[in-house]
C-alpha cells in the first residue's frame, strides 16, 4: 500500500512539472537610459518574455500615474525608449522595430475615499459627490526591492508623502506596489494565490495607515483604473463574476471576476483573443492574510471616457498611444474596497486588493493533482476495502457450504 502512495505522489509531482508551456524572462531597469537617469529617481522596467512563436513586452512604470504597458510581437522585435522625449511624456517615445501585434495598458488612475454614511459599502460611480480624490502621480514613489531572474520578476514600489499642491491636499500614510512577471502557469505565493499564466502579470496594492479626510466618519475607499487597448471604443468591455468549485488556493473564496476586452482584428487580419483583468473578490485587513482578517470588494460596470488623449495624459501610455488613443478602447473601472458591517477603514486602516493583467484567455481554477489523488483516496479506499470483505466473506463460506452438502449425501 505504501509502495502505492508513493507511485502516486511521483507521478502527481511529474505532471505538475511538466504542465504548461513557459516563456524566458529577460528584464532591464531604465533600458537604455545611461546617463539622462544617473541623478534621478526613476523607475521604469522593461520585461521581456519570450514564448515559443512571439513575444510578451511589458513595461511597468511609477514616472506620472503607475503604469503597465502590455505588447504581443513576433520575437524579432524590439523596444525602444527616446529617454529625452519620454521624461517630457512626448508621445511617441515609447517605440517598436515591428508594428506590435496587438496591445494592451492600465493607468493606477486615481484613490477615491468616499464617505459611507449608511454603511452600504457601496460609491455612487456616476455622481462622486462627497468624496476625495488622491492621485497617485502626487505620491514620492521610492523603489524598495527588484528581483530579477529568468523565472520571475518582482518589482516593490512604496508612495509615501502625498502632496497635491494644486487642491492643496496632503495626506500621511503610504500606498505600497508590488508587481510580479510570470515565465510559467502557477499559482501565486501571495495571498489570494491568483492563478497567473505566462502571459499575465500580478498587481499587490496595500492601502496602509493612509490618513482619511477628518470631516469623513466613515471612510471607504475605491482605486480607479484606466484601461486602454485595441479596438473599438464603442463596444463596452464586459464584467464576468464567476463562481469556481474549489477553494484550495483562496479558503473560503469561491468567486473569481474577470473583465474582458472584446477580441481585435488587427490590420494583418490576424484575430487575437484579447486582453483581461482578474481579481477574485477579496481584500486583507492586516498584513496577516488570512479569511478572518479579509472583507470584501465590489466591482462596477466600466465607464466610457469621453476625452481619451487628457485621460492619459499624465501616465506612460501617452508616451506610446499618443493622439491615437482617441480611436482605442478607453474606458474607467472602479473597484471597491469593503463589505457593509466590516468597520470601515478605520477599523485597522489597512487594505488590500490584487489583480492579474493579462493577454489571452483568463485561466480557470481547477482541482490540483493532489486534491484529485486525495479525493480518488478517499473515495476508491472504502470500494476497496468493501470489495475486499465481501470477497473475504464469499471465500470464507464457500468451503463450509461444500462440507455441508457432503455431508447430506
Amino acid at each position: 500500500m505504501n509502495n502505492v502512495f508513493v507511485f502516486l505522489f511521483l507521478f502527481v509531482t511529474l505532471v505538475d512539472i511538466g504542465y504548461g508551456t513557459q516563456r524566458i524572462l529577460r528584464s532591464w531597469l531604465n533600458h537604455g537610459c545611461g546617463t539622462i537617469c544617473k541623478d534621478k529617481n526613476l523607475t521604469t522596467v522593461y520585461l521581456r518574455a519570450d514564448g515559443q512563436n512571439d513575444t510578451l513586452h511589458y513595461l511597468w512604470d511609477f514616472d506620472g500615474n503607475p503604469s503597465v504597458l502590455l505588447a504581443l510581437t513576433s520575437q524579432s522585435a524590439s523596444m525602444n525608449i527616446s529617454w529625452e522625449d519620454f521624461l517630457l511624456k512626448k508621445k511617441n517615445s515609447i517605440t517598436f522595430t515591428e508594428e506590435p501585434v496587438y496591445t494592451f495598458g492600465v493607468v493606477f488612475n486615481k484613490i477615491i475615499e468616499f464617505n459611507d454614511t449608511n454603511d452600504t459599502a457601496l460609491i455612487n460611480i456616476a455622481n462622486l459627490l462627497n468624496t476625495n480624490i488622491l492621485h497617485p502621480m502626487f505620491f514620492q514613489w521610492d523603489r524598495k526591492t527588484l528581483i530579477q531572474n529568468n523565472e520571475f520578476v518582482t518589482l516593490n514600489m512604496e508612495g509615501n508623502s502625498y502632496n497635491d499642491s494644486i487642491m492643496n491636499i496632503s495626506r500621511d500614510g503610504s500606498i505600497k506596489f508590488s508587481l510580479m512577471g510570470f515565465c510559467s502557469l502557477d499559482h501565486s505565493e501571495v495571498m489570494p494565490h491568483m492563478l497567473h499564466t505566462e502571459n499575465s502579470t500580478q498587481v499587490d496594492i496595500i492601502l496602509d495607515h493612509l490618513q482619511t479626510n477628518k470631516s469623513f466618519s466613515n471612510s471607504r475607499f475605491a482605486i480607479e483604473l484606466l484601461v486602454v487597448g485595441e479596438g473599438n471604443p464603442e463596444i463596452p468591455m464586459f464584467i464576468n463574476p464567476k463562481k469556481s468549485l474549489d477553494d484550495e488556493h483562496t479558503p473560503g473564496i469561491f468567486e473569481v471576476v474577470e473583465v474582458r476586452t472584446p477580441p481585435y482584428k488587427s490590420m494583418d487580419n490576424y484575430e487575437t483573443q484579447g486582453a483581461y483583468l482578474q481579481w477574485r473578490p477579496i481584500s486583507y485587513t492586516t498584513m496577516s492574510r488570512n479569511v478572518i482578517n479579509s472583507t470584501e470588494t465590489m466591482q462596477y460596470p466600466p465607464i466610457k471616457v469621453s476625452n481619451h488623449t487628457s485621460a492619459v495624459a499624465n501616465s506612460m501610455l501617452y508616451c506610446y498611444y499618443g493622439d491615437k488613443v482617441d480611436t482605442l478602447l478607453t474606458q474607467r473601472i472602479i473597484v471597491s474596497l469593503g463589505t457593509k458591517g466590516d468597520g470601515f477603514y478605520k477599523r485597522t486602516y489597512y487594505s488590500t486588493w490584487t489583480f492579474l493583467i493579462g493577454y489571452g484567455t483568463p485561466p480557470d481554477e481547477q482541482f490540483s493533482y493532489l486534491v484529485i489523488m486525495i479525493i480518488s483516496i478517499g473515495l476508491g479506499l472504502p470500494l476497496i476495502i468493501l470489495l475486499g470483505v465481501g470477497l473475504y466473506l464469499c471465500i470464507y463460506k464457500l468451503p463450509k457450504r461444500s462440507g455441508q452438502a457432503y455431508l447430506n449425501q
